[in-house]
């Protein structure tokens, strides 16, 4: 690849090498015909069987990437009972691309390509606006076109609502669709399908080593044997230390433990978080969760605050790491056992009973091999998160470099 001349107009800044002549630039309306949708909620759809398949615009925000495989047992089907004839005229073809209208923030406006349909009967669902090009694309290259910031920057200033954002038909007929010849199309859909292709394994890979670890951690804590039994509070001292200086970073507990909150909400909730609760390493934090009592153990020298809802331990007596993993797969036993509800409080955690918990320990020893084995584990699973976040910057930088 090269960078091109950048006083050149009509040319992205990273082109494949031996590749001239400026790329072409219409409006919406000029490259696409809109097609009519379906307004069927996913009450009225199912994953088994059935006539129809059907694209919903909830699957093109979150499930779906730059194109679909209708083929996929992602797609769901409609029931029997909405299906009719008339849904034969609104069918989908290979290269037509489905544009969610319709998200909970600036997301609207993504898109994805339709391929692979063969004799499959597929149509767009609710709140989608599918689009046929009216001439010939490369397969996969509209996919990334429409969701590259070139196309994506140009939707921005056209969205409308405040606490849900949506997009019309009609400006999105105002856009331009900016398109390089067959041949160099082609180019960029399969480097970035190739660059996919990468990003999918290292999905998997990721996965693989949190089955492993979740399988391992049920073998070790499922059944032991033989070993001492100490309830939990004998391992815990309740403190409360308060964040007067209001200068930690403020984090939050719940089903994946603990996470920095710009991980979990899109702004901040509060400026002054000189109420929260002082954590620090080997501090055990107890919460209620919406199913679940949020548990969440700080292993690290950092020092952070959470919100005065939660209960704060420190930990003795036992390694940390190991309570961690060992309270991780305890989680779904114990919240059956101690959440509580009230007309008063909603759900709570009974944290008297919960503390009196008995758990069978293993010896010291032990508990050092097991530690080694899950910080092992952890080692090399952060290893392949940071190799998946180097290709993730690669395609976002691809995409943003690219397209214009």
């Amino acid at each position: 690849m090269s960078k091109s001349n950048e006083t050149t107009p009509n040319v992205p800044t990273l082109r494949f090498s031996k590749l001239a002549g400026q790329w072409e630039q219409k409006t919406f309306d000029e490259m696409f015909l809109i097609l009519s949708n379906n307004t069927l909620s996913r009450a009225e759809l199912n994953y088994e069987n059935g006539k129809y398949k059907n694209i919903h615009y909830g699957d093109v925000l979150i499930k779906f990437s730059a194109f679909i495989d209708v083929s996929s047992p992602d797609v769901p089907y409609i029931n029997d009972e909405n299906s009719s004839s008339k849904l034969d005229n609104i069918l989908l073809q290979d290269g037509d691309i489905i544009i969610a209208d319709t998200a909970e923030d600036f997301t609207v406006g993504k898109a994805t390509e339709v391929e692979n349909i063969d004799k499959i009967k597929v149509v767009s669902g609710l709140h989608t606006i599918p689009c046929r090009p009216k001439i010939k694309f490369s397969p996969r290259y509209l996919g990334y076109y429409v969701n590259s910031p070139a196309y994506h920057n140009q939707l921005i200033p056209f969205i409308q609502g405040v606490k849900v954002s949506s997009i019309s038909k009609t400006l999105i007929k105002k856009t331009f669709v900016s398109f390089p010849s067959l041949s160099e199309q082609t180019k960029i859909a399969d480097f970035l399908s190739c660059l996919d292709k990468k990003i999918e394994t290292q999905n998997k890979i990721i996965s693989k080593y949190e089955t492993l670890i979740k399988g391992i951690r049920h073998r070790v804590f499922g059944s032991i044997c033989g070993e001492k039994q100490s309830s939990l509070g004998g391992f815990l001292e309740e403190y409360s230390e308060k964040n007067v200086a209001n200068d930690l970073q403020s984090v939050a507990v719940g089903k994946y433990g603990i996470r920095k909150r710009e991980e979990i909400y899109s702004k901040e909730l509060s400026a002054d978080y000189s109420k929260n609760k002082v954590i620090r390493k080997n501090t055990l934090i107890i919460g209620m969760g919406s199913t679940q009592i949020d548990i969440g153990i700080l292993t690290t020298d950092d020092c952070y605050c959470v919100s005065p809802a939660y209960t704060t331990y420190r930990i003795k007596g036992i390694n940390s790491f190991y309570l961690q993993e060992y309270l991780i797969e305890l989680n779904p036993l114990l919240s059956v056992r101690y959440m509580i509800t009230s007309a008063r409080q909603g759900k709570a955690v009974n944290k008297e009973d919960l503390m009196k918990h008995l758990m069978t320990i293993h010896s010291e020893s032990e508990q050092k091999e097991i530690c080694q084995c899950f910080e092992n584990l952890y080692s090399r699973l952060q290893i392949e998160k940071e190799m998946l976040s180097a290709l993730q910057k690669q395609k976002a930088f691809l995409l943003q470099s690219m397209f214009i």
